[in-house]
């Protein structure tokens, strides 16, 4: 569709063997449809959904989407242009014998209310919804969730409420933790989504979407009015408002299949993989392939995905019964191998933590600020640690490309940072799980009074030597990212840590003294990458990061200083990766 991501050749590692297609819900029905619904919410609000229903008298099951982009734009085509149409082929459900309603969340589209951003109160809307969806008689009292990204996101959050008639949920490439997964990025505010994303895809297509020109104005002048950045901005910490916002995994009681993206490691990721981490109920887990934004967003509407999904809800809304509860309970997408693996649990039983130690020898694979080694074993001779200043010179800020430089039209991540890169791998290596990065570091800071540190990093799957060309940035594929703030980096919640994954609270923020040597343990989200005999992994850090790698880029701020980061003996600095094959 968009790229090479939705190969049918790729695509059909989603379905197991003997896929039972013809098992599944056959086509057999027209669709009716009733436009504006109106659902009266337990404060007295109004929603309004659009209704899509097979032309029967019989009772169906529900699938029920609930969105902030207006449902009256669910029918544009689907390209990543247009990522607001995240509910799939509705009329395919249909034919199948499902209704399927998508709702406009209250105070967007055509609902009246205040929109709150998934405040408490939209949150008991999903509730009353479901509960609605479920006396009506042309359902079964059996309902499930469907839609990507932020309807995802609704998914986590309505089914830790348990409405009683919810039977299931498939959030596909959504985030459970709004302050972790989509604002603050191991405390470090993300620019690009909270401001951009919001401000674009949401409340801009309220009213310039609608304008003389189109014949048609917004009857709600302050549609919208909820300052998504300017409550970032003042919600730092995770606090109350955020919270509110986490969905309690613990609390969900519903049949879960988590579908997420490997190159989603900006967004939505951390949300598929700790949601499913932290489940109690039947679950399943998918990741899948991509590359760039929209990627996801094939994926999503290829004809095998949703052959996935209703076999899904065939089983958990009609007992449909195919044996999919008794196949492997995940299946990942292996890049370097491009190719879809079934796997009984994750992080993968036979992963072996290993570290990779930091040092100060040169690797000659990079031309950065400090070309260093990545080692199998702590370095044994060399420089004791690297310092850099930041900003460096020729950093720019959001009208730019951040930390990455642009020369001759071509992006180049790497030049004024911080790089670590290991030989070339003698042997075919496997990193698939989640990982932690280890620093020993200490810091001065020039500006400004209060004392701060921020690491952003990235992991690079390396092409061999000989595929690079000098005239040219090095080739290699982006693999996944982890960021830390120091000030939050001295309380973790011990409930939620892994030995695989910190989690920190980000309630209380701690000045650093300079100069002294902290030790901070900065999660980098979990990837999958077949590294190819020759192929090298590199590790970039730095105090910034790029708007044109990392989803739109985090906040830089007035930082003016110097980080040291260290290598030897009580001080070795290490990457801990989770190796699930290597090749004898």
């Amino acid at each position: 569709m968009f790229t090479t991501a939705v190969d049918p050749e790729v695509m059909k590692g989603v379905l197991p063997e003997n896929f039972p297609a013809d098992k599944l819900s056959q086509p057999k029905y027209k669709m009716i449809v009733e436009h504006n619904v109106f659902i009266t919410m337990r404060d007295g609000v109004k929603v309004a959904c659009d209704i899509y229903r097979p032309d029967s008298d019989e009772k169906f099951p529900a699938l029920y989407a609930t969105t902030a982009y207006q449902k009256n734009l669910q029918h544009l085509p689907v390209v990543p242009t247009f990522h607001m149409v995240e509910v799939n082929k509705i009329d395919w459900f249909v034919e199948r014998g499902y209704v399927y309603v998508v709702q406009d969340m209250r105070g967007t589209g055509d609902s009246d209310g205040d929109f709150g951003f998934f405040s408490l109160q939209e949150q008991l809307d999903f509730y009353d919804c479901i509960e609605w969806i479920a006396l009506q008689p042309w359902c079964t009292g059996k309902v499930g969730m469907i839609g990507e990204s932020l309807l995802s996101w609704a998914q986590w959050l309505a089914a830790q409420h348990q409405p009683p008639h919810l039977c299931t949920i498939i959030p596909f490439d959504g985030g459970a933790d709004i302050y972790r997964d989509v604002a603050y990025h191991g405390g470090v505010m993300s620019i690009g989504f909270p401001s951009v994303w919001y401000n674009w895809e949401v409340r801009a297509h309220y009213h310039m979407g609608y304008g003389p020109v189109r014949g048609k104005h917004n009857s709600k002048p302050n549609q919208g009015k909820f300052d998504f950045a300017w409550e970032c901005i003042n919600h730092q910490t995770f606090d109350d408002f955020w919270k509110l916002r986490r969905s309690d995994i613990k609390k969900i009681k519903v049949p879960v299949y988590s579908i997420g993206e490997w190159h989603k490691s900006g967004l939505h990721l951390r949300g598929n993989l700790r949601g499913y981490e932290e489940l109690e109920t039947p679950k399943k887990l998918m990741v899948c392939q991509g590359e760039t934004d929209g990627d996801e967003m094939a994926v999503f509407n290829t004809p095998e995905m949703r052959l996935l999904m209703l076999r899904w809800y065939d089983h958990w809304l009609k007992d449909n019964d195919t044996g999919m509860m008794e196949e492997p309970e995940v299946c990942l997408y292996i890049r370097g191998k491009d190719e879809f693996r079934f796997e009984e649990k994750w992080p993968l039983p036979r992963t072996s933590y290993t570290n990779y130690y930091l040092s100060g020898q040169k690797s000659g694979a990079v031309d950065s600020l400090n070309d260093g080694k990545l080692l199998p074993e702590p370095q044994k001779s060399g420089p004791a640690s690297v310092t850099y200043s930041y900003p460096q010179k020729n950093w720019t800020n959001f009208g730019g490309p951040g930390s990455a430089l642009i020369e001759h039209g071509m992006v180049y991540p790497y030049r004024e940072i911080l790089t670590f890169t290991t030989d070339p791998f003698e042997k075919e290596t496997e990193v698939c799980g989640n990982i932690t990065l280890t620093l020993f570091a200490s810091s001065k800071i020039e500006f400004p009074e209060y004392k701060e540190t921020k690491f952003l990093c990235r992991l690079w799957d390396q092409f061999p030597d000989a595929m690079q060309d000098p005239e040219y940035p090095l080739k290699a594929m982006l693999m996944t990212q982890g960021r830390l703030k120091s000030c939050y980096a001295f309380d973790k919640d011990e409930e939620l840590t892994r030995p695989y994954r910190p989690y920190y609270t980000h309630e209380t923020p701690r000045e650093i003294e300079e100069g002294k040597i902290y030790k901070y343990e900065i999660e980098i989200l979990g990837t999958s990458c077949y590294f190819k005999k020759g192929h090298r992994l590199r590790l970039e850090v730095a105090n910034y990061d790029s708007n044109a790698l990392d989803h739109g880029g985090h906040y830089y701020g007035l930082a003016v200083g110097k980080d040291t980061i260290y290598f030897d003996g009580e001080h070795a600095s290490f990457l801990t990766l989770p190796i699930t094959y290597v090749k004898e």
